[in-house]
């Protein structure tokens, strides 16, 4: 049945799900402290859901649009606690729009403005959440092994790449936001993950089984749909190595795997010829994703019905 409604062109469904988003986003962070922070880390978050939005409708990857909002609304909800950081909601926005930007190149490899607009983006990125340079390793491989890029192309990067951090040095220094030009000495400094992310094993088990299925059918696929998967691919791997290095404790951070996570998820299900199996792919994501986010009551409830057991 679930299957059967996100599967369908109808805006009905999505209609639904983005109004379900609002209404358990509002009441996740009705506690939210009202600032100025708080406002536009709200505002980029939800700006960037609207972006990846409207990415899954027109996609040439994504089939059943309906099916990729789904995985993509329920691990950005679970990890919507992002948004009470503006600096890396508005890094999360910038980051989507790097990983849009470079899949539209791909239809257009003899177009090299591209890399104007992606130095730009990058430059954005590691200016609010400065760990997000280090995404320069996904671009490096896409600019040198993926694609040819001559010497006007790599001065248009390092223009685009140069001209928001002086702006934004200069904005910092006028309005006397001395403080986060200092925070910067100690951004780099390695902070590894720490936080156990053992409930999140079955899904990724998921997501193997997803790639291995790519693996086995991509010499019947379409070639740039297939380097597109591939961009998907590096552009995942990256983030889990950044994480890795300066994720920490802060678990919302799982955020800004939510566009590529949902990608692999989306063409997973789409290529089932069951619509059993798309059924049971759909419930038991949101099986997986829920024990997760509930682990400590479903952990309470456990300790609570086994303390009431007499032996």
């Amino acid at each position: 049945m679930l299957a059967k409604l996100l599967s369908g062109k109808s805006f009905l469904a999505q209609i639904i799900l983005g109004i379900v988003f609002l209404v358990l986003f509002y009441f996740k962070n009705q506690s939210l402290i009202v600032d100025w922070e708080s406002v536009f880390g709200v505002f980029f978050f939800l700006l960037s859901i609207i972006l990846s939005f409207v990415f899954f409708r027109i996609s040439s990857l994504i089939k059943l649009h309906g099916v990729g909002f789904w995985y993509f609304s329920i691990w950005i909800l679970c990890f919507s606690g992002i948004a009470v950081d503006f600096k890396i909601a508005a890094s999360i926005f910038t980051c989507t729009l790097i990983f849009w930007r470079l899949l539209e190149a791909e239809q257009s490899p003899e177009n090299i403005r591209f890399l104007f607009d992606v130095g730009i983006l990058l430059s954005i990125t590691g200016f609010f959440y400065p760990p997000g340079f280090f995404l320069c390793g996904f671009l490096l491989f896409v600019f040198i092994y993926m694609r040819s890029v001559n010497l006007k192309g790599f001065i248009l990067f390092l223009i685009g790449f140069t001209l928001p951090l002086v702006v934004g040095v200069q904005i910092l220094y006028l309005i006397g936001q001395i403080d986060w030009l200092n925070s910067y000495q100690y951004a780099f400094c390695l902070d590894f993950w720490s936080y156990p992310l053992w409930g999140l094993i079955p899904l990724a088990i998921l997501v193997l089984v997803g790639w291995a299925d790519h693996l086995s059918q991509s010499t019947a696929q379409d070639i740039h749909k297939r380097r597109k998967y591939f961009l998907s691919f590096l552009y995942f791997i990256n983030w889990i190595v950044i994480l890795v290095l300066y994720g920490g404790e802060n678990l919302n951070l799982l955020a800004f795997l939510a566009l590529p996570l949902s990608i692999f998820l989306v063409r997973f299900t789409q290529y089932q010829k069951s619509e059993k199996t798309k059924e049971v792919l759909l419930w038991l994501y949101l099986a997986i994703v829920a024990g997760f986010y509930f682990r400590y009551e479903i952990i309470e409830i456990y300790n609570d019905l086994l303390g009431n057991v007499a032996f």
